[in-house]
C-alpha cells in the first residue's frame, strides 16, 4: 500500500496528476550509499506520486551544472541546479558518525536532509535525525531506521507544496498590497532615508547546527513597513539545521524607525544577512584566555638572550 494513501485530500489530487519527479544526491558521509540507497527504495515504493531520477543522469546533469556539493544555496542557484536535472523536487543531505567522550565512550550518528523544489529554489523541508550507540555499526544502524518516517515527512511536504502551488495559481491577478522596492539609498530621492534600527540582535545558534559544525549565511527579503511593523519576511538564502527558522524569528523582532522618502514614511523591501558559525566551546575560551595570558607575560617580562661569544 502506498504512502500517499495516508493523506487522502493530497493523494487523490495526485493521482489526478503526473507523478512528482524526484531526483535524490549522494550524501557526504554516506560512504556505503546505504542512506541514498535506502531513500531510494522508500521513493520508488511510491510510483504513483513520485517519479526517481536515474542516479547517474542526476550526477551528470549536477556535474555539468557545475554543483560543488553546497548546502547553503540561494534560491537562484537552487533553482538553476533542478532545471539543470529536470526534476520537480531534489535531496541533498550530509550524514556523519563520531566517536564521542562523555561520562563513558559512544557513538554519535547525525543527519540532516534537505528536501528543496526547484520551482521557486525554496528549501521546502528540513529533517535532522540524531541517534546514539555503543559502536559506530550500531550508530549507522539506529539512524537508517529513522529514514521511513523522515520519508513520510518529506513526502508529505512535497505533496503539501503542490497543492499550495495550485492554490496560488487560481488566486492569480488578486489585487497585491503596493510595496516600494528599494536597492539602495538613491531610490529614496535626496532627502530620502533607509529606516533606522533601534537595536542589533543576533540569530540562536542551534544545537543541530552545533552538532554538525555548520558554517552558513542565511539571507532574508524583508518587508519593513511605513507603520514601524515588519511585513512578509522570506529566506533567499537558505542553511538548514534550524538556523532559517532562528533568522526568521530574529528578523520578525526587529524595531526599527520607518524609511522616508519625500518626507514620508515608506513601506520597503530590504536584504537581511546573517552569518553562522559555530561559537567556541568553554575549553576553547579557556585555552584562548591562558594563551592571551602567556602573551601578556611575555611582553611584561621579555626574554633577553645574551650575544653568542666572540670568536
Amino acid at each position: 500500500m502506498g504512502f500517499w494513501l495516508m493523506f487522502p485530500g493530497a493523494c487523490q489530487t495526485a493521482l489526478a496528476q503526473a507523478p512528482l519527479r524526484l531526483a535524490v544526491f549522494a550524501l557526504p558521509g554516506d560512504e556505503m550509499r546505504e542512506m541514498e540507497t535506502l531513500l531510494r527504495t522508500l521513493a520508488k515504493k511510491e510510483s504513483a506520486a513520485f517519479e526517481l531520477l536515474d542516479d547517474t543522469l542526476v550526477r551528470a546533469a549536477a556535474q555539468g551544472a557545475g554543483y560543488q556539493g553546497s548546502l547553503n544555496l540561494h534560491r537562484n542557484e537552487a533553482r538553476a541546479l533542478g532545471l539543470s536535472i529536470g526534476c520537480d523536487f531534489y535531496l541533498l543531505g550530509k550524514m556523519q558518525v563520531g566517536r564521542r567522550q562523555g561520562e563513558e565512550v559512544y557513538y554519535e550518528a547525525w543527519a540532516g536532509l534537505f528536501l528543496v523544489e526547484t520551482r521557486r529554489g525554496a528549501l521546502t523541508s528540513f529533517a535532522f535525525e540524531s541517534v546514539r550507540a555503543k559502536n559506530e555499526t550500531e550508530a549507522r544502524k539506529k539512524l537508517l531506521a529513522t529514514l521511513t518516517s523522515v520519508w513520510r515527512q518529506q513526502a508529505q511536504a512535497m505533496l503539501a507544496a503542490r497543492s499550495q502551488h495550485q492554490v496560488e495559481v487560481t488566486s492569480l491577478g488578486q489585487p497585491a498590497t503596493a510595496v516600494l522596492e528599494v536597492l539602495n539609498d538613491d531610490q529614496l530621492g535626496p532627502d530620502g532615508q533607509q529606516p533606522i534600527f533601534y537595536q542589533r540582535l543576533k540569530p540562536e545558534y542551534t544545537k543541530e547546527a552545533e552538532l554538525a559544525g555548520v558554517v552558513a549565511t542565511v539571507e532574508l527579503e524583508a518587508v519593513f513597513q511605513a507603520d514601524g511593523k515588519v511585513g512578509e519576511v522570506v529566506v533567499t538564502r537558505w542553511a538548514g539545521f534550524g538556523l532559517d527558522a532562528a533568522a526568521l524569528a530574529t528578523v520578525r523582532k526587529l524595531r526599527f524607525k520607518p524609511a522616508v522618502q519625500a518626507g514620508k514614511d515608506v513601506t520597503i523591501r530590504g536584504l537581511v544577512r546573517y552569518n553562522f558559525r559555530r561559537p567556541p566551546t568553554l575549553a576553547e575560551r579557556q585555552e584562548e584566555a591562558e594563551r592571551l595570558k602567556r602573551s601578556l607575560r611575555e611582553l611584561k617580562n621579555p626574554v633577553v638572550k645574551s650575544p653568542p661569544p666572540r670568536p
